[in-house]
């Protein structure tokens, strides 16, 4: 009987109505290097499964697709289902899968699952919440951003946005979007995705989520010495700040810390995501949303590396000095 040696990740993928993330999805499932995955769906006719699991039973709403993936309906909360699937997959009943993908809505706020993911403590006897992938339509990205608070905050809350329908676009616009995701999202990794190479770029599109895109984003040479904002306020007012950190953080700093942004800041932080120092010398992964945050968590360093450490904040309608008190007690 396969047993996981430790918490299996699970990944969002969000974005809006139209932005290709059904597609990519469609795609993603198909692809033989996709096998290892459990997909999670919302919805009913999302990818095209609709035919194969309406009128199934809860107990036997999981397909096994062809190239080795596994989609399943959720017909009840995550919690139930993610549970389901992993003793389903303890008893040798699904095919061992390596990683979970919930797919959302496009209308969705994807906070509240994020919350669920991260914190939930059933959850968390078996997953871990791997990061978030976000879709944005190269074609009708700009307009979508500017006219859709969901749109925004899937994107803003990111650790990856894959570009769509890029062989569709000119240079120039996917230019221009480019500039605008940044606006909104100073830290996230920006890949193109074609339907030529989504397949071959099946499990990199989720994998490596955690540390790499911070390191790449902040911690890499020439990043701002002292605290800042990287990005300017847009639309909804969702900004995105970026903190180099000054000093390891004890256990009380980080208490302090996290009561401050749950009192003082709450429904406007979108979403925290940083990897700390610590005073005992490990490098943790911190996670918050809104009101929750999840208990940091150690990461390994790769050989060679030295221990950096960074925070971002994606708040909204909160002003520069609010954020920079707020994030004050964890020396940045």
């Amino acid at each position: 009987m396969p047993v996981a040696a430790e918490p299996l990740p699970v990944y969002l993928l969000t974005g809006f109505l139209g932005s290709g993330k059904t597609t990519l999805l469609s795609r993603l499932v198909r692809s033989p290097r996709f096998a290892d995955t459990a997909v999670v769906i919302n919805e009913f006719g999302e990818i095209g499964l609709d035919h194969m699991l309406v009128g199934k039973a809860d107990d036997t709403d999981v397909v096994l697709l062809d190239s080795g993936c596994l989609c399943c309906a959720a017909t009840s909360s995550l919690q139930d289902t993610l549970e389901s699937l992993y003793y389903r997959r303890q008893r040798g009943e699904i095919p061992p899968y390596t990683r979970v993908v919930v797919e959302t809505s496009g209308l969705a706020d994807p906070c509240p699952v994020i919350n669920t993911l991260s914190a939930d403590p059933l959850i968390a006897r078996h997953y871990r919440f791997g990061g978030v992938v976000a879709t944005a339509d190269a074609l009708h990205g700009a307009s979508t951003l500017d006219a859709y608070r969901e749109a925004s905050t899937q994107v803003a809350i990111a650790d990856r946005i894959a570009l769509t329908k890029v062989d569709l676009a000119d240079e120039a616009a996917i230019q221009t979007l480019l500039a605008t995701l940044r606006g909104y999202n100073a830290s996230a990794e920006i890949r193109r995705v074609s339907p030529d190479t989504v397949g071959e770029d099946a499990p990199a599109l989720f994998d490596g989520l955690r540390a790499e895109h911070l390191d790449a984003a902040i911690l890499q040479a020439g990043a701002p010495p002292v605290a800042g904002p990287l990005a300017h306020v847009l639309r909804y007012g969702i900004v995105s700040y970026a903190y180099p950190q000054g000093r390891p953080v004890g256990w009380e700093d980080y208490a302090r810390w996290t009561r401050h942004m749950q009192r003082q800041v709450g429904d406007r932080l979108l979403r925290a995501k940083g990897l700390l120092r610590w005073t005992d010398g490990t490098l943790r992964a911190v996670h918050g949303v809104r009101h929750v945050f999840a208990t940091p968590e150690p990461v390994a360093v790769p050989e060679g590396r030295a221990q950096a450490g960074a925070m971002v904040l994606i708040v909204q309608d909160l002003s520069a000095e609010e954020v920079d008190e707020a994030i004050r007690p964890l020396g940045m």
